[in-house]
């Protein structure tokens, strides 16, 4: 029996980067979700990796030159171009953002560039300096008027030994891209220029040294919201409390324990915010006092907890006059839709994702998600059960909807 032909081709043009060796993992990572991936290097990328290498893990020849195809009179680049679903630059050196922004075709992996009329991303990978530098920024920006999706980079170690940006994502990072685009196409990014503030995880509330008083919320849903809205061109800052997640790229972290300082960082950086999502699930009550020592059972016989209010995140948020969009999140376990509606009023927030909790396999702890998006136009979308990236989406499809029918979308 036959087997299914790839439904998607990308192509992958590899560049003169340290990196390059890393782009390995990108081959291997998109043939296991059975996508066709044909290479092309750049003399200097073969500097770094040999050309048997990626036709090894991608089942295809590798092409390095304009002048080395078997089948010249069918015109390589335009072959493969016109099978081209994805066209991926990584490692993006600084010299082959500069041919693509000024259009500049010297050799394979640049002329196939320009014939390419699919979805673009280049992973940029150079030392900071270079990447800090005008004309790089520049470039960068030309691409991105054209509708090229611009992947980091990260901040790191470099290969000079140095630290900051300039290193490029993981692979992991550029997969998860790529796949995303072939799924839905490239964002369009409404949010460009825009301060978003999401606060995701739970809080830990001490209750002596060793023992805190917690939830189950395991920070994907804010995680997804801050990775979404840094793709529609945000920027973002993710208020985590303590998680077992990879922050995304590109965007700043303010990592807290407590309800409390959850609050501070919050409130401190909503004060610029043009949008605030408040996914955590912050902590209702805190011990009053917490115990020096660890208690032990022998000594602690009965034990009773006092405790007291945390602070109102949401609420306060509500409060400021002339403050950011706000959308809160409504965990319930019962009359969902009712609380959620109430929660919404009271909190003044302009919209509310209600969720109910307690459900296997959907919710706080959970991989997936199904939830109701209320706002106060009276606005009502129900998403899901799905994975929580793709309810991200949903909801700041909502937010979008939303801005317009109050008048207040800029885009």
């Amino acid at each position: 029996m036959d087997e299914t032909p790839p439904v998607h081709t990308v192509v992958l043009a590899v560049t003169g980067g340290i990196a390059a060796y890393k782009v390995c993992e990108v081959v291997r990572r998109l043939r296991d979700h059975d996508i066709a991936v044909r290479v092309a290097m750049t003399r200097a990328a073969t500097q770094l990796v040999g050309p048997t290498t990626f036709a090894a893990l991608s089942g295809h020849r590798v092409i390095t030159s304009l002048w080395e195809d078997p089948h010249p009179q069918q015109i390589a680049h335009v072959r493969w171009a016109e099978s081209c679903d994805l066209f991926c630059v990584a490692p993006a050196t600084a010299g082959f953002i500069a041919k693509m922004a000024h259009g500049i075709a010297d050799d394979f992996a640049s002329t196939l560039h320009l014939a390419v009329a699919a979805p673009v991303l280049v992973a940029p990978a150079m030392e900071d300096d270079m990447f800090r530098s005008p004309a790089v920024q520049r470039n960068l920006d030309t691409l991105r008027r054209r509708g090229v999706q611009v992947l980091g980079p990260g901040t790191g170690a470099l290969a000079s030994g140095r630290h900051g940006p300039g290193r490029m994502l993981e692979p992991c990072h550029i997969v998860e891209a790529v796949l995303r685009t072939l799924e839905s196409g490239p964002p369009q990014r409404w949010l460009e220029g825009k301060r978003v503030v999401v606060t995701a995880g739970p809080t830990w509330e001490a209750i002596d040294p060793i023992r805190v008083l917690t939830n189950r919320s395991s920070g994907r849903m804010g995680y997804a919201m801050a990775d979404c809205a840094r793709d529609l061109g945000a920027k973002v800052v993710l208020v985590t409390g303590p998680t077992a997640l990879m922050p995304p790229w590109g965007v700043v972290v303010a990592s807290v324990e407590t309800a409390e300082q959850m609050a501070s960082a919050t409130l401190e950086r909503a004060a610029e915010a043009d949008i605030v999502v408040m996914t955590a699930a912050v902590a209702d009550f805190t011990p009053g006092e917490v115990a020096a020592d660890k208690l032990k059972k022998s000594d602690a016989g009965s034990l009773r907890l006092d405790l007291v209010p945390t602070t109102d995140i949401l609420a306060e948020l509500g409060r400021r006059e002339g403050g950011p969009l706000l959308v809160g999140f409504a965990a319930e376990t019962r009359a969902l839709e009712e609380s959620a509606r109430g929660k919404l009023a009271d909190k003044r927030c302009d919209l509310m994702v209600a969720n109910r909790v307690g459900e296997p396999e959907l919710g706080i702890g959970a991989s997936r998600n199904a939830v109701i998006v209320l706002d106060r136009l009276e606005g009502r979308v129900e998403l899901g059960p799905a994975p929580k990236r793709q309810i991200s989406t949903g909801i700041w499809n909502a937010v979008r909807d939303y801005r317009r029918r109050a008048g207040i979308a800029d885009d």
